[in-house]
């Protein structure tokens, strides 16, 4: 039995009824709840800068009403919530997915941020078949190889060789060589160092392809099949049993790159073991969840970083170690999006995953006093008290209240809302980047105004 939602889904909700099994996926909410308080459940990270849980549990639910049965109390109607994420879990038989609200675009931004191509009739995702959960899970491991492939070195390490052969190498073991040599004085029983491939982020690699090729991912990770080929050509084996050896990758500046991969091989692998334990049954379709506010501050990046001019460097100081607002390395602050010009800060963007329509006097009608707070304290740090500053919260859909405010203590440091309006799409991709225009025009007319 399944549950379907869509993300972001903080008000309406979906009810079940006591004839709907309401019960049964309300206990898979509450073991979903504690995996997520524990840090057990599988929130995929698009990027390891970004792994951390969030505020919001995925799901959560309030009982409506209650009805009596065979004279005791029984929930007859219950209504489940969603917050910024999509995917899907399964606990004893119930099944809840949730899906992405926009449909097609969300496609679109997926490949958008993460520079995958997607074929065209495979772009509208749904959750409700562990095929459609392993395409998408497939997608996103394909993006973060290729990234670590073009940004860090093909991983190796020194391995420890024993060897009785011909030539001395390295350092002779003595013990063994008499035991092995005695009556054979043109051989040496030695001990030395070579530079292996063959090392747990090589071994995750090789054993995940296998694990998607058997799901039916083959088209979308099909080239990598010459990289596994070469990696078996270098004594890469597949041989990856369990979770706790990708957790024992040990990450370098060369190979921190491949961090987000091994995150999600393990996802990929512990999910495919409980399809091994459960066999087609209870557990048999992949669990997990990913993080669609993220998904939005990645494409909102990459949108300015593309469509800006180029007088314009923008960059998130999240791949960075972030800056800390008091000495001592205390309360450390993360802007999604910085635009500087020559040198100078001139926007900060947050992007924000909510339906912010109005600005809002109030954070009752507008932007929430968290929020307002947060780009608050980005000005504050980022700005310079003689010079212009303007902070932009941008959310995907339509907004009234246009123009930036200033800041009753100076007037230079200004605030607003720009929306990216997807939801005005209406799932139709081409309509996107008629809409893409539009917020780079608006966020390019502040900026020549500072």
């Amino acid at each position: 039995m399944t549950l379907n939602l869509l993300d972001s889904d903080f008000q309406k909700g979906v009810s079940k009824w006591h004839h709907e099994q309401s019960a049964g996926f309300m206990m898979a909410v509450d073991e979903l709840q504690k995996q997520y308080n524990d840090g057990t459940l599988e929130v995929v990270s698009l990027q390891s800068y970004n792994l951390r849980y969030q505020h919001e549990c995925p799901i959560w639910y309030e009982v409506v009403s209650y009805a009596i049965k065979s004279g005791k109390p029984v929930v007859n109607e219950c209504k489940f919530f969603s917050s910024h994420y999509v995917g899907r879990f399964n606990y004893k038989g119930f099944s809840i997915a949730i899906n992405p609200r926009f449909g097609n675009v969300f496609g679109y931004l997926v490949g958008y941020a993460t520079n995958l191509y997607l074929p065209t009739g495979h772009s509208e995702l749904a959750f409700n078949t562990s095929n459609n959960s392993y395409w998408l899970i497939a997608l996103l491991w394909k993006a973060m190889l290729n990234k670590a492939l073009t940004t860090g070195h093909i991983p190796k390490e020194y391995k420890t060789i024993k060897k009785n052969q011909k030539h001395y190498r390295g350092h002779l073991c003595v013990n063994k060589h008499i035991h092995a040599n005695l009556c054979k004085a043109t051989r040496f029983y030695c001990e030395y160092k070579v530079l292996s491939m063959d090392n747990l982020i090589n071994r995750t690699i090789r054993t995940i392809y296998q694990i998607l090729k058997r799901k039916g991912a083959t088209s979308i990770i099909g080239e990598f099949e010459a990289y596994d080929k070469y990696l078996e050509s270098m004594g890469v084996e597949s041989i990856i049993q369990d979770v706790k050896e990708i957790e024992n990758v040990r990450y370098t500046r060369l190979n921190e790159p491949y961090r987000p991969v091994m995150n999600l091989s393990k996802t990929i692998l512990s999910n495919y073991k409980a399809e091994a334990t459960y066999g087609s049954g209870v557990n048999s379709n992949i669990c997990f969840f990913i993080d669609i506010a993220e998904l939005w501050e990645m494409y909102l990046l990459k949108l300015l970083q593309n469509r800006l001019p180029s007088e314009y460097y923008v960059y998130s100081p999240n791949s960075n170690s972030g800056a800390y607002l008091i000495n001592g390395n205390m309360r450390e602050i993360r802007p999604d999006i910085i635009i500087e010009k020559n040198g100078q800060v001139m926007m900060i963007v947050d992007a924000k995953y909510k339906n912010y329509t109005d600005f809002g006097r109030t954070s009752e009608k507008g932007i929430h006093r968290e929020d307002l707070y947060q780009m608050s304290t980005y000005l504050y740090y980022y700005g310079k008290q003689d010079k212009k500053i303007v902070g932009i919260i941008t959310s995907p859909v339509e907004y009234n209240q246009k123009g930036t405010y200033g800041y009753s203590h100076n007037g230079l440091h200004r605030i607003g809302l720009i929306n990216l309006n997807i939801e005005k799409a209406n799932d139709n991709v081409d309509i996107i980047h008629e809409i893409e225009n539009e917020y780079i025009n608006n966020i390019l007319a502040v900026l020549k105004s500072i």
